[in-house]
């Protein structure tokens, strides 16, 4: 998955999680709805800094906390969670998440397979 990938998921993810429409997050952060439509069609680049930081405020959340996810949080030769690290992390603590909980992880963990 490339940069752009990445970080579109992730504001996908974070929108859907406040029940944010694309014009609503353009109305909240004062970027143009062409704007945020073309990033999120667009199959290559990224938002520049100050559109991230005003995609985010609207967002509440820091550019820091945006970007903490693989790979953005990890440093160089660190390795990321295995598949069986992930299972054998599954088995342990699987079993005291909630239904609703658990379908976000798979579909995050999913999300960072492909």
């Amino acid at each position: 998955m490339n940069d752009h990938e990445l970080i579109i998921n992730r504001l996908k993810l974070l929108m859907a999680d406040r029940n944010f429409t694309v014009n609503k997050l353009a109305a909240r952060s004062g970027v143009k709805y062409t704007t945020i439509r073309a990033l999120m069609s667009r199959p290559t680049g990224v938002p520049k800094v100050n559109t991230l930081r005003a995609l985010c405020q609207a967002l509440g959340i820091s550019v820091q906390d945006f970007l903490n996810f693989p790979p953005y949080n990890e440093l160089p030769g660190e390795r990321s969670l295995a598949e069986g690290d992930f299972q054998s992390e599954w088995d342990r603590f699987g079993h005291n998440l909630t239904e609703m909980e658990k379908l976000r992880i798979y579909q995050i963990y999913k999300i960072f397979q492909r």
